[in-house]
């Protein structure tokens, strides 16, 4: 003979309980992700302001470079095939100091044995912006100083999301906003200000200033 009882279940779980392991659960992973959201945004944040700072000093370096190696040799009105200059215009665009920078330096790595090169050149440095409003420091370089040295050459990139470049130039314990060696008394001054302005992901602004002086200035 089998006999069977009806008794209450002791095995399972009811649907409230149920329910309210979901429930904590939903907030324990709500939490988590969270959680793991911000560390996301810490962290997106600290590699966009590292990258920021090495375009920065990568600017700076290439400027400081080819700065300290300035020359002219030729007295203002000089006519020759060779001019040697230092030219910084000051100028205004987008609400952003936009001024550009050309001049002749002993800055050249002659890369070939045979190249018809000296360790002269003309270097140029300027904002590029394109039809989307997007802004990147150029360099533009020559390898022979030639009669026209405002022109020509090759450029290309130094620094992305330079949003103002602006120079200030020293002469007699005073800082001009213009130079120009070919109207100047003084042909080079004792050494430029440089500041750079950027412009982060969250449109936030920053300006990074140095000054580099000339060991060829004022002369």
């Amino acid at each position: 003979m089998i006999i069977f009882y009806k008794g209450k279940s002791t095995g399972g779980f009811t649907l409230m309980e149920v329910l309210i392991a979901i429930t904590i659960l939903a907030i324990v992973l709500a939490i988590v992700y969270g959680s793991f959201v911000q560390t996301r945004r810490v962290i997106s944040s600290a590699e966009a302001s590292v990258s920021e700072l090495r375009g920065v000093r990568a600017a700076f370096n290439r400027l400081t470079r080819d700065i300290n190696m300035a020359f002219v040799t030729k007295p203002p009105g000089s006519n020759t095939d060779n001019p040697t200059i230092f030219v910084g215009t000051d100028d205004y665009a987008y609400g952003y100091a936009n001024d550009s920078i050309d001049f002749t330096a002993f800055s050249n790595n002659i890369r070939k044995k045979d190249a018809k090169e000296s360790d002269q050149m003309e270097v140029g440095y300027y904002i590029k912006r394109n039809f989307e409003g997007k802004s990147v420091l150029m360099k533009r370089e020559k390898r022979r100083v030639d009669s026209n040295p405002l022109y020509g050459g090759k450029s290309f990139e130094i620094s992305e999301d330079i949003v103002g470049l602006n120079f200030r130039f020293l002469e007699k314990e005073t800082w001009l906003d213009n130079w120009d060696s070919r109207v100047s008394n003084t042909l080079i001054p004792e050494a430029v200000e440089i500041t750079i302005i950027i412009k982060d992901i969250k449109e936030v602004e920053r300006s990074y200033r140095t000054i580099i002086e000339i060991p060829f200035g004022n002369t």
